[in-house]
């Protein structure tokens, strides 16, 4: 498989029209409205709803071979509950993901970027409600029996850690429940079964004759220790990592269960049967990591804990690889922002930020015989920010959100990683000399977007 360049969204995050043609509300419409009073909804946007050709032609100018994106669930259906799907909203998808095949630049769709429909919280308590995972399972099977003969990557849903931590143990995400530590780990117990289930859904049923990969975003920060010889330290750092990266990684990479360090610290952390164990085990074709400077908020007693965070991504990299057997890596989301209104030396951090992450990657890939085999930036245009709202920008493509044509501008960060892809690799005017490579002749290029962002990954 050549390797892959692309750029994503969030469909809650870039779309808009959050009531047009017949859509549902979702929790974060609801959240927005709510505890963000004040604040600029997410009827505001870049509206990519109705100005879809200006987001395909942002595209064309990168020149990506993959566009990472997500379904919003209530606009397919409004309830969440799979019955005749809303007409405009599967014309709008359609639409989409048939420009993309024929620009060439493959769809990379994911189901769950965190914007459940407000009538499943309400009615069933949301993620709180093992219901809800069947429910999930109806929908995916809607998107793989309309989409799958054009879409050969789907993503379950994207970065589970933030949905039951920050939605519902911290409440600085939807549904914003502020509940007990054992909701926390009761959802990511439910959001775990629920993403086993529509893998295996897809291998029985469509994988078959679609020929399609399914995988999970899982995002994480990296740890490092104050003292690299000290031994208290360094376990501290593995426990850490343990808890946050493991808590899903573990079940689905490795042999089904969690972290030895969760279950002997939370009496209370539900458990697997070995049935469930044999069947959410290996439910993954591949490693979709989520890794960035705003993916994680660790407590600021860290350096008292032994610990320091860090934004090595080869590192992190190097322990996905050592922890679950040399897995192929996808890197999902992988970005920097900047204040709302960008100045020149934020704009070059943001350069040489993106340098170094693209760098280091094709350096795990070169030297540490990582398989990594596609990188995605995120993301393609600003848009709303989740918690941080429109305070802080992510975009490739900068976006006057008061403006009524809300032209995509292209920022010299969107220039930059143009000309990545245009040479495929490192170009010398803008290297030092140990900077100066090239990838393969075969990688591709891509872009990515999803529905919807949360506390430990976006």
């Amino acid at each position: 498989m050549q390797f892959l360049w692309g750029v994503g969204t969030g469909a809650l995050q870039v779309e808009g029209s959050w009531r047009k043609d017949g859509k549902g509300s979702s929790v974060w419409d609801q959240f927005v409205h709510t505890a963000f009073r004040g604040a600029d909804g997410t009827d505001v946007s870049s509206d990519s709803y109705t100005l879809l050709d200006k987001d395909l032609s942002a595209l064309d100018f990168l020149g990506v071979t993959f566009y990472q994106f997500s379904i919003s669930w209530s606009r397919l259906f409004p309830t969440g509950v799979v019955a005749a799907p809303n007409e405009k909203g599967l014309q709008y998808y359609n639409s989409l993901i048939d420009s993309l095949v024929y620009r060439k630049i493959d769809p990379m769709v994911t189901l769950y970027h965190w914007d459940l429909p407000l009538t499943l919280q309400e009615k069933y308590g949301g993620w709180k409600n093992e219901s809800v995972i069947d429910i999930f399972n109806d929908y995916a099977t809607f998107c793989f029996q309309t989409f799958g003969d054009r879409v050969k990557y789907w993503i379950t849903m994207h970065n589970p850690y933030l949905v039951a931590w920050h939605g519902y143990g911290t409440g600085i995400h939807a549904p914003g429940e502020k509940g007990k530590i054992t909701t926390v780990y009761s959802v990511g117990h439910n959001l775990i079964k629920a993403h086993a289930k529509v893998w295996h859904n897809y291998k029985t049923r469509f994988r078959p004759h679609q020929k399609g990969l399914v995988s999970i975003v899982l995002g994480s920060h990296w740890i490092e220790p104050n003292k690299s010889e000290d031994a208290l330290d360094i376990s501290k750092c593995q426990q850490s990592m343990e808890r946050v990266l493991g808590w899903f990684a573990k079940p689905i990479y490795g042999d089904g269960d969690y972290p030895e360090e969760l279950k002997n610290e939370l009496s209370f952390l539900p458990s697997f049967t070995e049935d469930e164990k044999n069947y959410i085990k290996g439910t993954a074709d591949f490693f979709a990591f989520s890794f960035g400077p705003n993916n994680f908020k660790p407590p600021n007693t860290l350096p008292k804990m032994g610990q320091n965070l860090s934004l090595n991504l080869r590192e992190v990299l190097n322990w996905i690889k050592l922890e679950y057997n040399s897995p192929r890596i996808l890197i999902a989301e992988n970005g920097w922002f900047t204040d709302t209104e960008p100045s020149c030396r934020t704009r070059t951090q943001w350069k040489l930020q993106q340098n170094s992450c693209l760098f280091i990657s094709y350096t795990a890939i070169k030297y540490d015989n990582i398989d990594v085999f596609g990188y995605t930036a995120w993301s393609l245009l600003d848009g709303f920010e989740w918690q941080h709202a429109y305070n802080i920008r992510r975009g490739l493509f900068y976006v006057d959100f008061r403006s009524e044509k809300k032209e995509r501008i292209p920022k010299s960060s969107a220039l930059y990683y143009k000309q990545i892809i245009r040479e495929n690799g490192f170009f010398p005017k803008d290297s030092t000399p140990s900077l100066q490579a090239q990838f393969s002749c075969d990688f591709s290029w891509g872009i990515t977007e999803s529905v919807l962002k949360v506390g430990a990954g976006s």
